[in-house]
């Protein structure tokens, strides 16, 4: 497979193109130019993304890394040349995946490619799964050293040892070991565990059913006894019924009879001869009114009498001043005749005095006779008949009274009866003979209701147990389970114990073939790795997790990978990578993100000059930002592009 041309739409990258050359080519730009970008869109279009990866801390899931930073969709064009043939690759976006859509048409006559599918394209271009691309022919900046992966392994150990696909032994191991593990894995997970568990759980269901009965048996026996109790409990109940309907009637009886003897009480409905159907105050109030009436003729006449008597009187003292006058008039003329006679002026002013004393006593004296015939003539005021209306009144009243209290107590006794018989009291009786119970009516209906709440909860749990024992099921096809899981139980823990013996026999083996892991891996990244470091190292041992152990001439014992300097282990994993992709993906394309960035001088021009040796088998991608690339390549007539 040989990349052509790309076009992409993809994170910083926005519509751009690279055209890589057919074997080494170095593309050299500043940082965040995009070389990252163009490596991860090549794997993208070869192998799509995972969404299933989800963002974390430190950690951007390639779906949202790669979100074109324009706002534009997600989409990229690849064309490649692929067995002889020139294909078009598209991918674009989905409604759930943002690079999901693909095609792969021939570019010639845009037809489809059969077999190219979104999920197949990248194996079937390269030979390899995405894993082993990934480890092996794809060097991600800063990712030199090649990871463990039981793909990678299985596919390296076969291809290097008999060129066939073989199983790894990690993959036997790990196949091994889910066997096992799914008899028990550890103290709770497993098919032993698991089996264990059950039969503990049909021991402890077995038990609680046993447990159940016992409490249902139980419950059905102080059901009955709690019945019994209930009924003898009713029976007093009913005994202080009747003896209370006894008394009740009896009470009805007595009431009855005072309710007669009340009626016959009731005074006769008669007219009063005096106050006729007057109430007692009424009655009163008209005594009352007779009687002042009575009171004041007697005093009118009274005071008629003392003026007739003071008439009288002024009558008399009239006659007095009259015969006064006439005696001063007879006294008068006395004195005229006196004077003419004597003709003396004393005896003249005493006739004078006479007359002028007669004339008044003559006047006043007819004045009190009129004023006391007058009051001789005004007759007395008739009296009414002393009838005693007080008296009366009162007795009145006080008949009233007692009729009014008769009809109270015939009203009360009339009530009594009412509300006796309201509450069933009759006026015939039973003649049973009753016996009170042991216990009083209010102890005896306290004691009901206790047992009745003890008969509720009785009910209740026969009914729970009663329902435990429908869902538990026939003890029997627990029993005939329980022997299941036993017999089960054992024939797991022998396929465990075989398993177990299985995997030590495989460990040995192991331990034998490690010696001799992948010889043809080693030999080549050795050969790659002494090219790579100027023959300063010229053996490299990988071990099965693809650690690393390198030794070079005069060495007596072997370095681990950590004991170099960073650019030597930079160098020796570059090695083991190619090495790697030598031997299992010989077609792929090898990408390379600033992977020389630690080499010196002398080495960087090392491995560019092996790099451009490989790019006659393979197409070479060296993605750099340094200058010093470009400025070898330019001098040894490879390819340089800059973005």
């Amino acid at each position: 497979m040989r990349i052509k041309r790309m076009t992409a739409a993809f994170g910083a990258l926005d519509g751009a193109v690279l055209e890589p050359g057919p074997g080494l080519t170095v593309i050299t730009a500043p940082n965040e130019s995009g070389k990252s970008t163009w490596a991860g869109f090549l794997k993208a279009m070869l192998y799509g993304i995972d969404t299933r990866e989800r963002d974390r801390t430190g950690f951007l899931a390639a779906k949202t890394r790669y979100q074109p930073w324009s706002g534009a969709p997600m989409a990229g064009e690849m064309r490649v040349e692929w067995q002889g043939q020139d294909i078009t690759l598209r991918r674009s976006p989905t409604r759930t995946n943002p690079f999901g859509k693909f095609e792969a048409v021939y570019t010639a006559s845009g037809d489809p490619v059969p077999g190219l599918t979104a999920a197949s394209v990248g194996e079937l271009l390269t030979g390899v799964g995405r894993e082993v691309y990934v480890r092996s022919a794809f060097v991600g900046q800063g990712g030199t050293r090649v990871g463990a992966s039981r793909e990678l392994e299985a596919r390296v150990a076969a291809l290097a040892t008999s060129g066939e696909e073989e199983v790894a032994f990690s993959a036997v191991e790990r196949t091994l070991k889910d066997w096992r593990n799914r008899r028990r894995a550890n103290r709770s997970v497993g098919l032993i565990p698991e089996l264990e568990e059950e039969r503990s759980r049909l021991d402890s269901a077995l038990r609680e059913m046993e447990q159940t009965r016992c409490r249902k048996e139980s419950a059905e026996q102080e059901l009955v006894r709690l019945e019994e109790q209930r009924r003898e409990l009713q029976a007093g109940l009913d005994v202080w019924a009747r003896i209370e309907r006894h008394e009740l009637n009896r009470r009805y009886g007595e009431a009855y009879r005072e309710w007669e003897r009340a009626r016959e009480a009731l005074p006769k409905e008669t007219s009063h001869p005096l106050f006729g159907t007057m109430s007692g105050e009424e009655a009163w109030a008209l005594a009352q009114e007779r009687q002042r009436e009575r009171d004041e003729a007697v005093e009118e006449n009274r005071r008629r009498e003392a003026r007739r008597a003071e008439a009288e009187r002024q009558r008399q003292r009239g006659r007095m001043e009259l015969l006064t006058g006439i005696f001063l008039g007879l006294l008068m003329l006395l004195m005229l005749a006196a004077k003419l006679l004597e003709g003396t002026w004393f005896i003249a002013a005493l006739a004078g005095m006479a007359v002028l004393g007669s004339v008044w006593c003559l006047l006043d004296g007819r004045k009190l006779a009129r004023r006391a015939e007058e009051a001789l003539t005004v007759p007395p005021v008739p009296v009414p008949e002393d009838e005693n209306w007080l008296a009366q009144a009162a007795q009145y009243r006080e008949s009233l009274a007692k009729a009014a209290q008769a009809r109270a107590a015939e009203a009360a006794a009339r009530r009594r009866v009412d509300d006796l018989a309201a509450q069933g009291g009759q006026l015939f009786d039973t003649l049973e003979l009753l016996r009170e119970p042991p216990w009083s009516k209010a102890d005896t209906a306290a004691r009901l209701a206790a047992v009745e709440r003890d008969l509720v909860r009785a009910r209740d749990e026969l009914a729970r147990g009663s329902g435990a024992l429908s869902q538990m099921g026939d003890p029997q096809a627990l029993e005939d389970r329980k022997g299941q899981a036993e017999e089960q139980l054992s024939r797991r823990r022998s396929e465990y114990d075989a398993l177990s013996m299985a995997m030590d026999a495989l460990s040995a083996a192991n331990d034998q073939l490690r010696q001799r892991f992948s010889p043809a891996l080693n030999r080549r990244a050795g050969e790659l790795f002494a090219v790579l470091t100027g023959g300063r190292w010229d053996r490299l041992a990988l071990a099965r997790d693809f650690s690393a152990l390198a030794a070079g001439e005069g060495d007596a014992l072997p370095h681990p990978s950590l004991a170099l300097s960073a650019g030597t282990e930079e160098q020796l994993y570059l090695a083991v990578r190619l090495a790697v992709c030598q031997l299992t993906a010989p077609g792929a394309p090898l990408v390379l993100d600033d992977a020389l960035a630690s080499f010196d001088d002398g080495r960087m021009a090392l491995a560019l000059e092996l790099l451009k040796g490989l790019g006659g088998e393979r197409q070479i991608l060296l993605f750099s930002c340094h200058r010093r690339e470009a400025q070898w390549a330019g001098a040894h007539c490879v390819p340089v592009l800059t973005l």
